[in-house]
């Protein structure tokens, strides 16, 4: 799920309203909202460098505070820029189950739904085609300070011959690394590699690096991104290469 996978690029935000649902406490709906000046995945502007609105509503069987529990959500994003590129949206729907693996680490298996209503490939052989996909991602913890995650997909969209297809088995993985200071503060760094999103397979490389400040439900996020000169030339500068960015996250 993005939730999980921009574990690796310490991004993202959520929407939700508490509501009541039978059967479901409401401990165990839980949400946020938030802003960003770019939506970054994978060091890939989803908005050619403008603004987004963001948000999340999931559920979690023990809200958050077993280390075993099933989980499912929806969330969203909505570029604020004037551009075709700049609006763009994204809706990913998902759900998984965590599980301790021992007393300071934890394995997550996460199936995710990822569309993007009105978003399409810019470059020239595939233009005009969406980058809807499904993924199956596996992501094991520790301490809460380092993020091993590998996610596959089999309908990756395939560029091979003059033809388009999407049927092409993919992987993309990294790794995360955050570290808490004192005063509220955090940093964190990852590398990764991308063949999803890529639709000649070769992929591409991808890190981060950010600091971040957490006040109650509110957390502040300044970070720094980049990609490998191969995303820069499938996807332009205004999508990929190195740029920073920040973001406002409200969680209840």
């Amino acid at each position: 799920m993005k939730v999980a996978l921009r574990a690796l690029l310490v991004g993202g935000g959520l929407l939700g309203v508490r509501v009541a649902c039978a059967g479901m406490a409401l401990d165990d709906l839980g949400g946020s909202l938030a802003l960003t000046s770019d939506d970054v995945f994978h060091g890939l502007s989803q908005t050619c460098g403008d603004p987004a609105a963001q948000g999340d509503l999931h559920y979690r069987s023990s809200g958050g505070e077993a280390p075993t529990e099933a989980f499912a959500g929806i969330w969203g994003s909505a570029g604020l820029g004037e551009s075709t590129c700049g609006k763009a949206r994204e809706l990913n729907l998902y759900a998984g189950y965590t599980a301790a693996v021992g007393p300071d680490s934890s394995a997550t298996l996460t199936y995710t739904h990822y569309e993007y209503p009105g978003g399409a490939y810019t470059l020239r052989p595939i233009a005009g085609y969406r980058y809807d996909y499904d993924a199956l991602e596996a992501q094991w913890a520790w301490q809460d300070q380092v993020y091993l995650t590998v996610a596959w997909t089999p309908d990756a969209l395939r560029y091979l011959h003059y033809s388009v297809a999407r049927d092409r088995s993919a992987l993309s993985y990294g790794v995360q690394l955050h570290q808490p200071l004192p005063l509220g503060l955090s940093l964190a760094a990852g590398v990764g590699y991308d063949e999803i999103a890529d639709p000649f397979g070769s992929g591409f490389g991808f890190w981060n690096a950010g600091l971040g400040y957490t006040l109650g439900p509110v957390q502040l996020q300044a970070e720094y991104v980049g990609t490998s000169d191969r995303a820069d030339r499938l996807f332009g500068s205004y999508v990929a290469g190195s740029r920073g960015f920040v973001s406002a996250v409200w969680r209840f």
